[in-house]
């Protein structure tokens, strides 16, 4: 993942906090590769079903190419994402260039 982010050029990293833990290791690598450049990152708490389990795409959950083709633009998904994680009160439209204000660099 560390690898192929630095070959991408990812400068911001979305993801749950249940990988928080792993991030250091991620820095750690990118350091230890020559690698300069932080990305921002942001952990969201994890989006649950009513169950009470974690949302997820292996699991079979909708993702964002299904709210796509339901004709959701990208400033909705950004929003509905943001309000799901709790970083916006309600779900609302959220252009990509204003969501850097939900980022931190660790």
């Amino acid at each position: 993942m560390t690898i192929d982010d630095v070959q991408q050029g990812i400068t911001h990293i979305i993801r749950g906090e249940d990988l928080l833990s792993s991030t250091e290791r991620q820095l750690r690598l990118r350091r230890m590769l020559g690698v300069a450049a932080v990305p921002a990152y942001v952990h969201h708490p994890l989006v649950l079903k009513p169950n009470g389990e974690k949302l997820s795409k292996s699991a079979g959950d909708t993702g964002v190419r299904e709210l796509r083709r339901a004709g959701l633009t990208p400033a909705d998904v950004i929003g509905r994402a943001a309000a799901a994680v709790g970083l916006i009160g309600a779900a609302r439209p959220v252009a990509a260039s204003d969501a850097a204000a939900f980022f931190r660099t660790p």
